[in-house]
Protein backbone atom coordinates (compact mmCIF):
# COMPACT_ATOMS: atom_id res chain seq x y z
CA UNK A 1 0.00 0.00 0.00
CA UNK A 2 2.69 2.48 0.62
CA UNK A 3 4.27 1.83 -2.94
CA UNK A 4 0.87 3.22 -3.81
CA UNK A 5 0.99 6.16 -2.27
CA UNK A 6 3.98 7.08 -3.19
CA UNK A 7 2.77 6.61 -6.60
CA UNK A 8 -0.11 9.19 -5.95
CA UNK A 9 3.15 11.73 -4.54
CA UNK A 10 4.75 11.75 -7.87
CA UNK A 11 1.58 11.64 -10.57
CA UNK A 12 0.46 14.44 -8.61
CA UNK A 13 3.80 16.41 -8.94
CA UNK A 14 4.07 15.83 -12.43
CA UNK A 15 0.54 17.33 -12.86
CA UNK A 16 1.78 20.16 -11.07
CA UNK A 17 4.79 20.70 -13.13
CA UNK A 18 2.90 20.08 -16.30
CA UNK A 19 0.25 23.02 -15.11
CA UNK A 20 3.34 25.42 -14.20
CA UNK A 21 4.65 24.70 -18.00
CA UNK A 22 1.23 24.88 -19.74
CA UNK A 23 0.75 28.18 -17.93
CA UNK A 24 3.96 29.40 -19.24
CA UNK A 25 3.65 28.29 -22.50
CA UNK A 26 -0.02 29.53 -22.84
CA UNK A 27 1.03 32.74 -21.33
CA UNK A 28 3.49 33.70 -24.26
CA UNK A 29 1.72 31.70 -26.80
CA UNK A 30 0.95 34.37 -29.90
CA UNK A 31 -2.81 33.85 -30.91
CA UNK A 32 -3.81 35.09 -34.56
CA UNK A 33 -7.04 37.37 -34.28
CA UNK A 34 -8.32 39.96 -36.14
CA UNK A 35 -10.06 43.33 -34.95
CA UNK A 36 -13.02 43.60 -36.66
CA UNK A 37 -16.46 46.11 -36.64
CA UNK A 38 -19.72 43.58 -36.13
CA UNK A 39 -23.47 44.71 -35.91
CA UNK A 40 -25.29 43.30 -32.84
CA UNK A 41 -28.53 41.94 -34.17
CA UNK A 42 -30.16 40.20 -30.41
CA UNK A 43 -28.56 40.12 -26.90
CA UNK A 44 -30.41 38.16 -24.22
CA UNK A 45 -29.53 37.52 -20.68
CA UNK A 46 -30.90 33.71 -19.28
CA UNK A 47 -31.19 32.80 -15.52
CA UNK A 48 -31.32 29.40 -15.13
CA UNK A 49 -32.05 28.24 -11.57
CA UNK A 50 -30.77 24.88 -9.88
CA UNK A 51 -33.37 23.17 -8.18
CA UNK A 52 -31.65 21.47 -6.40
CA UNK A 53 -29.07 23.53 -4.34
CA UNK A 54 -30.92 26.90 -4.95
CA UNK A 55 -28.24 28.83 -7.04
CA UNK A 56 -28.65 30.66 -9.81
CA UNK A 57 -26.31 31.33 -13.06
CA UNK A 58 -26.77 33.61 -15.66
CA UNK A 59 -25.20 33.38 -19.41
CA UNK A 60 -25.75 35.69 -21.76
CA UNK A 61 -26.07 35.20 -25.23
CA UNK A 62 -25.29 37.68 -27.90
CA UNK A 63 -25.80 37.33 -31.75
CA UNK A 64 -23.72 39.53 -33.93
CA UNK A 65 -23.44 39.72 -37.79
CA UNK A 66 -20.39 40.38 -39.32
CA UNK A 67 -19.58 40.14 -43.25
CA UNK A 68 -23.09 39.32 -43.43
CA UNK A 69 -22.99 35.84 -41.38
CA UNK A 70 -24.49 35.35 -38.02
CA UNK A 71 -22.10 34.94 -35.24
CA UNK A 72 -22.71 34.18 -31.51
CA UNK A 73 -20.40 36.16 -29.72
CA UNK A 74 -18.32 34.17 -26.79
CA UNK A 75 -17.39 35.53 -23.92
CA UNK A 76 -19.43 38.09 -23.64
CA UNK A 77 -20.12 39.57 -19.92
CA UNK A 78 -23.87 41.75 -20.21
CA UNK A 79 -26.08 42.83 -22.56
CA UNK A 80 -26.42 46.18 -21.53
CA UNK A 81 -22.95 47.13 -23.36
CA UNK A 82 -24.59 45.17 -26.95
CA UNK A 83 -27.84 47.13 -27.34
CA UNK A 84 -29.66 46.07 -31.26
CA UNK A 85 -28.31 47.74 -34.30
CA UNK A 86 -25.22 48.78 -32.40
CA UNK A 87 -21.75 48.40 -34.09
CA UNK A 88 -19.08 46.71 -31.61
CA UNK A 89 -15.20 45.88 -32.01
CA UNK A 90 -15.16 42.35 -31.98
CA UNK A 91 -12.10 39.91 -31.98
CA UNK A 92 -12.11 37.36 -34.82
CA UNK A 93 -10.25 33.93 -34.30
CA UNK A 94 -10.44 30.51 -35.64
CA UNK A 95 -13.52 31.45 -37.39
CA UNK A 96 -15.28 32.63 -34.04
CA UNK A 97 -16.41 36.19 -32.74
CA UNK A 98 -15.10 37.04 -28.78
CA UNK A 99 -15.82 39.79 -27.20
CA UNK A 100 -12.42 40.65 -25.67
CA UNK A 101 -8.67 39.21 -26.15
CA UNK A 102 -9.03 37.20 -22.79
CA UNK A 103 -12.01 35.08 -24.43
CA UNK A 104 -9.42 34.53 -27.51
CA UNK A 105 -6.75 33.64 -25.26
CA UNK A 106 -8.53 31.06 -23.04
CA UNK A 107 -10.18 29.04 -26.05
CA UNK A 108 -7.12 27.50 -27.39
CA UNK A 109 -6.38 23.89 -26.80
CA UNK A 110 -2.86 24.86 -24.69
CA UNK A 111 -5.32 26.65 -22.02
CA UNK A 112 -7.76 23.72 -22.14
CA UNK A 113 -4.90 21.36 -21.54
CA UNK A 114 -3.89 24.26 -18.56
CA UNK A 115 -7.16 23.83 -17.34
CA UNK A 116 -7.01 20.36 -17.34
CA UNK A 117 -3.83 19.64 -16.19
CA UNK A 118 -4.88 22.27 -13.08
CA UNK A 119 -8.23 19.97 -12.18
CA UNK A 120 -5.81 16.67 -12.36
CA UNK A 121 -3.46 17.94 -9.73
CA UNK A 122 -6.50 19.48 -7.18
CA UNK A 123 -7.56 15.71 -7.82
CA UNK A 124 -3.87 13.97 -7.71
CA UNK A 125 -3.83 15.80 -4.77
CA UNK A 126 -6.78 14.78 -2.83
CA UNK A 127 -5.90 11.07 -4.16
CA UNK A 128 -2.37 11.05 -2.83
CA UNK A 129 -3.43 12.62 1.06
CA UNK A 130 -5.98 10.02 0.57
CA UNK A 131 -3.62 7.37 0.06
CA UNK A 132 -0.74 8.08 2.55
CA UNK A 133 -3.83 7.96 5.40
CA UNK A 134 -4.58 4.78 4.41
CA UNK A 135 -1.01 3.74 3.98
CA UNK A 136 -0.30 4.75 7.21
CA UNK A 137 -3.38 3.21 8.77
CA UNK A 138 -2.03 0.09 8.17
Amino acid sequence: MKKKAIVMWIIFVVCVISTIALRYFSDRQQIQYETVSAKVISAEKKTLKNRSNGNTYTSYHVTVEYEGKEYELKNAHSTYEYPKGKEITAYLSRGNLYADVAGVKSSTPLFYAYFGFLVGSIVMLCVAINSSVKAKRK
